[in-house]
Parts: structure tokens; C-alpha cells; sequence
């Protein structure tokens, strides 16, 4: 089998995939390389906020072995990827291979993407695109206008309903966080867009040497911001929100509900102000995966697509209209903000949906497999026997893990089959059988029927969190509590 020479990784931020009416059959990008290439439809990220979600795609390692365990340091912890790490783009570079990212880094607060190797355009921290130099130049080469977002839902802002915001003018664009707005004038103006063109005009340049392509957009996390003919998109959902949208949680732990309150206190009307933010994620979304398609079109045109893996995946979901009134993704370890869209065309894939349990960690040993370059440590494995449909993985449960956002809150996750296993530090247990409930309405944690269940799946985490050298105090108090046996009885949720 040949090898491929290029790496085009396309990515989102934060778009929403379990539970969502709706949240694949129509967007763009999905369509097409679902026709190329193959489907996971069990793929998760190893933790569900942005920066160390984004660690682990680029150095294969869950965020405990990374180090880069949440967003902005506010619990102690680091605020930006330490350069000690290797990452997937270190043997490419070795090899010759020219790396560029266009777009969201969100990887280190004081170092952009150009110190760890790679050309284009990805500034420092979270950025703001709409106020940079590199956006003023692609208005004036495009002929386009300012952009305007007219407030529709303003969230924690307060802002009023109508309210005129000048994109390039306003650096607290994403204090509307939790909102969203109509874009006025043409959708080309989107951030989206511009960071395509920019990702574009480089790989229509690259040359004929060998290249790893990066493109992120800031979309679909919120604020969510569409224009025509986006916003007009899925009309027929009265809203695509998750089943489990209303739920009294009681069976979860006291966190959920916190954050429930919180923003059912900040948007009201949930009924209105859910069912119109799920339809404009979804929306946003198809608006997103329409300015990164364009790149396809670009590999066609070149004559580079039989020479080049495409990759499409997001950092982490979104829960927006779930869990009895969440928005955003808090510290869930929900499958709302655990699944991800992960999508792998190429040579030698054969188009298909997998079933398998995947994770980003993965990401990075696949693709120096597929390149055929061989693979420092990383705690991913290899999605390679998938891909060519040679065997399954070496994989017996999948682990995932939180930090928390708001608060502190060690959390950790562990997927077996259709069954899924949820503990934190205090104690508390979830155990759902996701074949019949899918949206973790029923909690069976404390079913004596599932006993037997709820030991094994204990079990199957104590032992990943012993080979993934997660050695952090709560995880050895977890693996010393499951070797000590019998099973305690989960924590019950306080009245």
C-alpha cells in the first residue's frame, strides 16, 4: 500500500454530536468525507475543555501525562503546554515535512504556534480574530464589510435584544459567551471563513515537498453568530436540543444541578431561549464545516487528494439544551461534551462507520502510522487496524478525565462496551447502560441488579488509571479502594 505524504487536519471548537437531532445528516464537511472515508461514531475527547482536549490531540497523551489540565491555571495548574512535550508534528519535521495552523491555538497563554514549529496564523491564548491585522487584510482582498452582529440572545451580557455590535471594533464579542447573534452582510465575513481562505492561499503555495496542515476554527462554540443563508438552515426541528433537556437530576451529582440553576437563572425561558440556541449551534456548525469543505476542493484541484489524509474532528461537544438546562460544558462529564465528530479519509480507507471506542489521544500515533513514520510513547493508540480493516484495537474500555472548570473536581470516566462509569473524589458513582440510555436518564449505580456490572467497570478504570500512570491522590485512593473490595455503595446523591 502506498503511503500518503500529507496531513490535513480540520477542526472545530466545541460542536455538539450526542443526542442532537439532526446533528450530522446536513453539514457540509461530514457529508463529504463520509463518502471518502471512515465514520466514528464512539469518539470522544480525553477531556472536555478546550486546552487540554487540544494538548492531548497534538501529543497523544491524556491531559494527566501532558500536563496542561485545564484552560487559564485558576485551580494551580499550568497555563500553557510545556515545550517539553513531543509533539505529533516533531518526527514530521524531521522528516521534512513544512507544518502550518491557521486559526484557534488556545495552547499556551503567552506563546503562539510559530514557537512549537508551525508557519500560518495562530496567535497566542484564545485571540480575537475579528480585531487583527491579518482579518483587516482579508476584508480589503475580498472587498468585503465590517462585520456587524446584532444581538439575539445576549446571555450573561445583559445586552438588549437588536443591539448593533461592530465585530472589528469590539473585543467583548465573547463576553456574550452563553448568547447569539445574527450576522449581517455576507456570510463570508464569518471568522470561519477568513481562517479557511488564509489556510487556502497556503496550501495553494506549499510546493511539492510533504505538509501537515492545521485549520481550527473559533465556531461552533459560542456565542453563536450565523447569517444567510445559515440561520434559515434546519427549520423543520423545532429545536435540537437533547432528550434529557428536561430532567431533574436528581440521580446526578450536586454539581449538575448547580450548573443548571446558574444558567436557567441567566436565559429564563428556557423552552424559547434552548430551542432557538441548539437550532444556532447546529447551525453554526454547518456554517463552519462550509468554510473548511472548500479546502477539499482545493486538495481536488491540485491533484493532492490521493495524496493526503484528511482528518475531521472538534475538540470537545457542547451542551447546549441538555442535561436539564445546560449550556456550554462546565465540568460534565456528560456525552454531550464528551463525543466528538471524528472523521479519517484517504488512501487505502475505505468509506464506512466504525462502532469502535475511539479517542483523540489517537489522533496523533494514526496519522505518523498512515505516514509511515515511526512513533514516540504516547498513551493513544494507533486506529490503523480500523482503518484498513485488519483487526480491532488492543483496547478494553476507554478512559476520559476532568478536572473541572468552575470549581476544582477530580472526575473520571470509563466507557466498556454500551456501558459507561462516571466516579469523582468524593465518591460519587454513575453507571449507565447507554444501548437503552443513550441521554443518562437512569442511573443504575445503586441497581443491585447491575452489582456485577458496576465491580467490572470499577475495575476496568482502576486499571487504566494504573497504565496511564494516573497517580494523581484521588485516583490512588480509587485504586486502593477497588483492590480492598467488596464494591462500597456508590454515594447517594444529598438531599
Amino acid at each position: 500500500m502506498s503511503r500518503p505524504r500529507n496531513v490535513l487536519w480540520l477542526n472545530t471548537d466545541q460542536q455538539m454530536t450526542a443526542n442532537r437531532p439532526g446533528a450530522a445528516h446536513e453539514l457540509p464537511l461530514q457529508r463529504k468525507l463520509a463518502a471518502r472515508g471512515m465514520n466514528f461514531r464512539r469518539a470522544y475527547t480525553a477531556l472536555p475543555i478546550c486546552s487540554p482536549a487540544r494538548a492531548s490531540m497534538l501529543t497523544g497523551r491524556y491531559p494527566h501525562n501532558h500536563g496542561l489540565t485545564e484552560n487559564d491555571g485558576r485551580f494551580g495548574g499550568r497555563t500553557g503546554l510545556g515545550e517539553s512535550n513531543t509533539l505529533v508534528t516533531d518526527p514530521l519535521l524531521a522528516e521534512g515535512y513544512r507544518c502550518a495552523w491557521f486559526g484557534k491555538w488556545h495552547l499556551h497563554r503567552k506563546l503562539d504556534a510559530r514557537a512549537f514549529g508551525f508557519e500560518g496564523y495562530a496567535p497566542a491564548d484564545y485571540a480575537y480574530p475579528y480585531a487583527s491585522a491579518e482579518y483587516r487584510a482579508y476584508l480589503e482582498r475580498n472587498a468585503l464589510p465590517d462585520p456587524i452582529a446584532r444581538i439575539e440572545l445576549s446571555g450573561e451580557s445583559g445586552t438588549p435584544p437588536g443591539t448593533p455590535v461592530a465585530l472589528t471594533r469590539s473585543e467583548d464579542w465573547f463576553d456574550f459567551e452563553a448568547g447569539s447573534a445574527i450576522l449581517e452582510g455576507p456570510a463570508e465575513t464569518h471568522e470561519a471563513f477568513f481562517v479557511a481562505e488564509l489556510a487556502e492561499r497556503w496550501l495553494r503555495d506549499a510546493g511539492d515537498g510533504p505538509f501537515f496542515m492545521r485549520v481550527d476554527t473559533w465556531g461552533p462554540h459560542p456565542p453563536y453568530l450565523v447569517g444567510a443563508p445559515f440561520a434559515g438552515m434546519f427549520a423543520e426541528l423545532d429545536s435540537a436540543a437533547s432528550p434529557n433537556l428536561v430532567s431533574d437530576l436528581k440521580a446526578r451529582p450536586a454539581h449538575h444541578a448547580a450548573y443548571r440553576d446558574y444558567w436557567q437563572e441567566t436565559l429564563g425561558d428556557k423552552a424559547r431561549d434552548f430551542a432557538l440556541l441548539s437550532r444556532r449551534a447546529l447551525q453554526l456548525a454547518a456554517l463552519c464545516e462550509a468554510a473548511l469543505v472548500r479546502l477539499l476542493d482545493v486538495l481536488d484541484e491540485g491533484g493532492r487528494t490521493d495524496d493526503t489524509i484528511v482528518v475531521f474532528t472538534a475538540d470537545h461537544g457542547d451542551a447546549v439544551a441538555s442535561n436539564g438546562g445546560a449550556m456550554n460544558k462546565g465540568g460534565l462529564m456528560v456525552e454531550e461534551t464528551l463525543r466528538i465528530p471524528m472523521l479519517i479519509a484517504g488512501p487505502g480507507i475505505a468509506p464506512g462507520l466504525n462502532d469502535s471506542l475511539v479517542c483523540n489521544i489517537d489522533l496523533a500515533p494514526t496519522l505518523l502510522d498512515l505516514c509511515g513514520i515511526t512513533a514516540h510513547e504516547m498513551d493513544g493508540t494507533s486506529l490503523c487496524p480500523l482503518l484498513w480493516r485488519t483487526g480491532p484495537l488492543p483496547r478494553d474500555g476507554l478512559m476520559t478525565e476532568h478536572y473541572g472548570l468552575k470549581i476544582p473536581l477530580w472526575q473520571r470516566a470509563f466507557h466498556k462496551g454500551h456501558w459507561k462509569l462516571v466516579v469523582q473524589e468524593d465518591g460519587f458513582t454513575e453507571l449507565y447502560d447507554l444501548a437503552c440510555d443513550a441521554a443518562e436518564m437512569n442511573n443504575l449505580a445503586n441497581n443491585v441488579t447491575h452489582a456485577g456490572t458496576l465491580r467490572d467497570m470499577r475495575d476496568g478504570l482502576a486499571k487504566a488509571l494504573a497504565s496511564y500512570g494516573d497517580n494523581s491522590a484521588p485516583a490512588m485512593a480509587f485504586r486502593d479502594a477497588v483492590l480492598a473490595g467488596p464494591v462500597p455503595s456508590p454515594r447517594q446523591h444529598p438531599e
